[in-house]
């Protein structure tokens, strides 16, 4: 379905702009056989597509899976974080992410605006960001509690956010202990690859 501004939406689809050809396409025959009013009335309409290709293109610039650069950067101040830590990162990396690492790092944030609190939710928000990694918690029932997680770390700059409280959701006044323990973790009463007994299992 065509609107009057010079797009198409389909259902499912993305909106699509359409060319001037086809607006022009729709005058009758009376006026398309007039040189002069064809050339005007594309001149008029000409402004209104450039328009509408600009906002068009919002639509990948500002999508969190393809923004880059400076796109990211407005994302990160509508959503709250910056691209510069408050840390100072191990290894010399610089405290200023990178677009990959910020866009995992904005995108966690985003699920912390969704955590509903429970374990079953917090893991689920987890294996968005590690598809191949596990978080436990371990309540301390003193306000306190130990958190030993695991993923695909690619680079010193994730464990550092991660420890440093970036990546995974604390409750308000709760303090989080953050073991990355080698899998599986030693344990009694299980053999999974996240536990494991004795001569299997890692002590942490």
């Amino acid at each position: 379905m065509a609107s009057a501004q010079g797009s198409a939406f389909v259902a499912g689809q993305p909106l699509q702009a359409l060319p001037s050809s086809y607006y022009l396409g729709l005058l009758t025959s009376e006026y398309r056989s007039s040189p002069k009013f064809m050339a005007m009335t594309a001149a008029l309409l000409q402004p209104l597509f450039d328009l509408i290709t600009c906002l068009l293109s919002f639509q990948g610039a500002f999508d969190l899976d393809t923004a880059e650069g400076v796109q990211l950067d407005l994302l990160g101040q509508i959503i709250g974080v910056a691209r510069t830590v408050t840390f100072i990162p191990s290894d010399d990396v610089s405290p200023v992410l990178d677009d990959p690492t910020y866009r995992l790092l904005l995108r966690a944030r985003l699920g912390w605006n969704l955590f509903s609190g429970n374990l079953g939710a917090l893991q689920s928000l987890w294996l968005r960001q590690f598809p191949s990694g596990e978080i436990v918690v371990s309540d301390q029932q003193n306000m306190s509690a130990t958190v030993f997680v695991t993923g695909a770390f690619s680079s010193s700059i994730l464990v550092d956010l991660v420890e440093n409280g970036y990546l995974v959701p604390r409750p308000q006044g709760v303090q989080f202990t953050y073991i990355m323990p080698v899998l599986p973790i030693l344990g009694c009463d299980q053999n999974t690859a996240f536990l494991a007994g004795v001569d299997l299992g890692h002590a942490t």
